[in-house]
């Protein structure tokens, strides 16, 4: 296999960063990868919580769950909806079908 070198790297990049799907790819790897979020996503995936139960479950203070979580609900891999007083999160399928959709495009040698 070719070694990937600086310059065949940044060719390939500026091939594809005008791509929208290369784009969303992309955006999307960086904002699941940071470790908290995958996280709260992967709590997520088995029921929907509340943000105190995020807090409990991943033995996270109140400020860094909710900057994780209000990244996750603008970037629309998380919904919310109104329980009582509170804002019970969700995952947003639709979000994921998408990625998963990109990632098969884009990974179809696998």
């Amino acid at each position: 296999m070719e070694e990937l070198t600086k310059n065949k790297l940044k060719t390939i990049k500026k091939k594809h960063e005008n791509n929208a799907s290369y784009t969303f790819l992309r955006e999307s790897m960086e904002i699941i990868g940071n470790e908290d979020r995958f996280l709260i996503l992967n709590l997520l995936n088995n029921k929907p919580c509340l943000l105190s139960d995020i807090e409990k479950n991943l033995n996270r203070n109140q400020p860094s769950i909710s900057h994780h979580v209000r990244i996750l609900e603008e970037h629309n891999f998380i919904h919310s909806s109104k329980k009582g007083k509170f804002k019970e999160y969700s995952i947003s399928k639709e979000k994921f079908v998408k990625l998963l959709n990109i990632w098969n495009q884009w990974f179809h040698v696998i």
